[in-house]
């Protein structure tokens, strides 16, 4: 559960013990300009890997790697075009002396509307280490997300991304190109679930909180997508032990292959011997899982990956009975999740790029509402093929088709619901710069379902110009569809594609390790899915819709700010978000267009970080702040206008890094909500409205410690 484990869970993942070295070949030479200068900080680096470096002041570099066969050699830097130098690596020494020409006194210029990425040099923000370091983050890559703009504050009831007004449902995370299903554990009522993911698993984080990409489609609002790591630098092996459980993993580097694994067990009864939780267990959180995952580098700067996850998890909880006014009734589920996908990227030479992947995914849930068992599956199977080609130096063409099928099943008591879905998709989307101040980047994509019988085809379109050296502006805008939410599909209705309409525009500075942006949108909402002639009912298991149509309007609109500074102070890093959002809308049973019960107006995030090289400490503080949330109060006379209480949160983590006889420890300590704030969330009444009971958090404030062991040497830059 992601109010009850810490960020330092995650941290574990990234001390490991070397196990084995290969033969590699080392690059050396130096970089110059047209004139003969030396040009220094140049980044070099090998196309379609993480490996690379920087040049010296002498505009000299020297690159180590063990890769192999037909590469191909990046540099690139700010006001000069980048160079790809084809080269076949055979455990040797290369020498290189290259000349690179100056395009412009400006940088080139980089679409960021409604996008913040991680594996992009140009608007870097989050790494892994950001988010397994980022206090009150709980290791989790939701959790950190939640400390950028445009993303609600989740106060630990609810489970999922929700972004700039828009509900769970909303939201899509993708893993190497494939949709991950079931991003979060199955949802308990009332506590908030993590994601089912480790922060370390992936090299680039990208998401768009609107405006994205004609490569993906069915999410109104958000798209996280997660590329993971390619081939790990060494062979490695790490345990960890902490008050959830314990756990296990390593990797063995083969040449141009390697094999990853992962193991642990979670049982949090000696975590709850010490803690006071607002929530009665009868069955304490346990289980555990185990992944494996084979990448390989094939010929002429191909990569193959394939990951597979298994997971198995229970628990059991007593909640308000929503039939009888002051009774409860257990509610109690066994979970058991498996992913796999694998993907294929192959670079034909350096204009020609084929991407291939495919994605499967079963998740089924036995649960007990009382003394009636109820059951859900589902599985979904999706394929896609790309092509990416680069005419020139200032045009590119992406062109790609997918095709997904899904099926769903849920039984209550003797009720069954089901259905199977199967949607293909095509899309094609080119980037043009006509120079290095200005580009374009238009998109269209089609799709259909089978189940509506129904297709669309929607356009988009971002483009970006530079104001000066270090700042740009981006603009986006675009047609978004999704299907109606699985709860009215099991149940035989067939609403029509719910459409949201996204308008943008940003402005981004970046010099020195120092970040701003500034960006505003407006989101028009139609066609939402609505029911008709039924009375309000807060009840989320409800099974009563009345009459199902896409009647349903709305609109949400607002500013986000971002600022981080990791230059000013050394070993110190900071960032502050703020989000404003204004939006209402009717749908599913609302009875007039309100500000939805989910959303908070305003949301503050003030993260920093400090490590302590004398003392081998790293600290992290997080504030966050939450404006209150409508509740439903059946005794107003105005629906949906109560509002509760501020929501506030003081966040600590502390990791300690020694080496004991030549193991390399590291020992960590998670405070949240170190001030014992009691956050109320909402409120919910008793069916007669005479009974009202205060909606809260799983826990009001958490300890949690752990430690891990390794014997590969930290290096702390790593952090900051």
């Amino acid at each position: 559960m992601k109010t009850l484990k810490t960020v330092c869970t995650a941290v574990l993942m990234s001390f490991f013990l070397p196990l084995y070295s290969s033969a590699q070949s080392t690059i050396q030479g130096e970089i110059k300009d047209t004139k003969g200068k030396a040009l220094s900080f140049v980044s070099v680096f090998l196309q379609n890997t993480t490996e690379g470096t920087l040049t010296d002041a002498a505009g000299k570099f020297l690159l180590k790697t063990n890769q192999k066969g037909h590469q191909v050699l990046v540099i690139s830097y700010t006001g000069y075009e980048k160079l790809l130098t084809p080269i076949i690596l055979q455990d040797t020494l290369y020498n290189l002396t290259l000349k690179m020409s100056q395009i412009s006194v400006m940088e080139e210029v980089t679409i960021t509307a409604g996008t913040i990425s991680a594996n992009d040099r140009a608007v870097a923000v989050l790494k892994p280490l950001d988010i397994v370091t980022t206090a009150g983050g709980q290791g989790d890559i939701i959790g950190a997300i939640q400390t950028l703009p445009g993303v609600q504050r989740n106060g630990g009831d609810q489970t999922g991304l929700m972004v700039r007004g828009g509900d769970v449902n909303e939201s899509l995370i993708i893993i190497d190109g494939t949709i991950a299903q079931n991003a979060f554990g199955s949802n308990v009522p009332g506590v908030s679930q993590r994601s089912r993911f480790n922060p370390f698993q992936f090299k680039g984080t990208a998401f768009s909180s609107g405006g994205y990409s004609v490569r993906y489609g069915q999410a109104l609002s958000a798209i996280l997508d997660l590329q993971t790591n390619d081939l790990p630098d060494k062979s490695t092996i790490n345990i960890g032990a902490n008050f959830a459980g314990v756990y296990f993993s390593g990797s063995k580097l083969m040449k141009d292959n390697a094999i990853e694994f992962t193991g642990s067990y979670n049982n949090l009864t000696p975590y709850f011997s010490i803690a006071n939780t607002n929530v009665d267990f009868y069955d304490v959180p346990q289980g555990g899982g185990f992944s494996t995952r084979f990448v390989s580098k094939t010929e002429n700067n191909g990569l193959f990956k394939i990951n597979f996850s298994h997971s198995y998890n229970k628990t059991g909880i007593e909640i308000p009975d929503p039939a009888t006014a002051g009774a409860h009734i257990r509610f109690g589920i066994e979970n058991e999740n498996t992913f796999m996908n694998t993907s294929y990227t192959y670079w034909a030479n350096a204009r020609l790029k084929y991407f291939a992947a495919v994605g499967y995914s079963n998740n089924t849930d036995n649960i007990a509402w009382g003394t009636i068992p109820a059951y859900r599956n589902d599985n979904r199977l999706q394929g896609r093929g790309e092509i990416w080609y680069q005419f020139g130096k200032k045009f590119n063409l992406l062109g790609g088709i997918e095709v997904q099928r899904y099926n769903y099943i849920q039984k209550y008591d003797t009720l069954t619901g089901q259905f199977s879905e199967l949607q293909p998709a095509a899309y094609v989307e080119g980037e043009y710069k006509p120079a290095s101040w200005f580009a374009l980047k238009p998109g269209v994509r089609a799709e259909y379902s089978q189940l509506l019988g129904k297709g669309n085809v929607v356009p988009r379109l971002s483009f970006a110009f530079r104001t000066g050296k270090h700042g740009q502006i981006s603009l986006a805008s675009g047609m978004f569809y999704q299907t109606a939410a699985t709860q009215y599909l099991l149940m035989g209705y067939k609403p029509g594609f719910q459409q949201s309409v996204h308008y943008m525009a940003n402005y981004q500075w970046m010099k020195k390790n120092r970040t701003f942006r500034v960006e505003g949108y407006y989101k028009s909402y139609d066609q939402l899915v609505r029911e008709n002639n039924v009375a309000y009912n807060p009840n989320q298991y409800r099974f009563n819709y009345g009459q199902v149509d896409n009647s349903g309007s709305g609109y949400a609109q607002g500013v986000d700010f971002f600022w981080r500074d990791k230059q000013s102070i050394k070993n110190f890093d900071y960032w502050i978000s703020y989000s404003y959002v204004d939006t209402k809308r009717i749908y599913q049973n609302y009875a007039s267009k309100v500000t939805p019960d989910y959303v908070s107006p305003h949301n503050l995030s003030i993260v920093a970080k400090y490590f302590i090289e004398r003392m081998q400490t790293m600290f992290s503080a997080t504030y966050s702040y939450a404006s209150g949330r409508p509740y439903y109060n059946p005794n107003s006379p105005v629906f949906l206008a109560d509002k509760a209480p501020d929501f506030h949160n003081i966040s600590l983590t502390a990791s300690y890094l020694a080496t004991i006889k030549d193991v390399f420890c590291v020992f960590y300590l998670s405070l949240d909500n170190i001030t014992d704030n009691h956050n109320i969330l909402g409120y919910r009444y008793s069916g007669d409205g005479a009974s009202k009971y205060p909606v809260l958090p799983p826990i009001y404030r958490s300890i949690f410690v752990g430690v891990n062991i390794s014997l590969t040497e930290f290096n702390k830059d790593e952090l900051l």
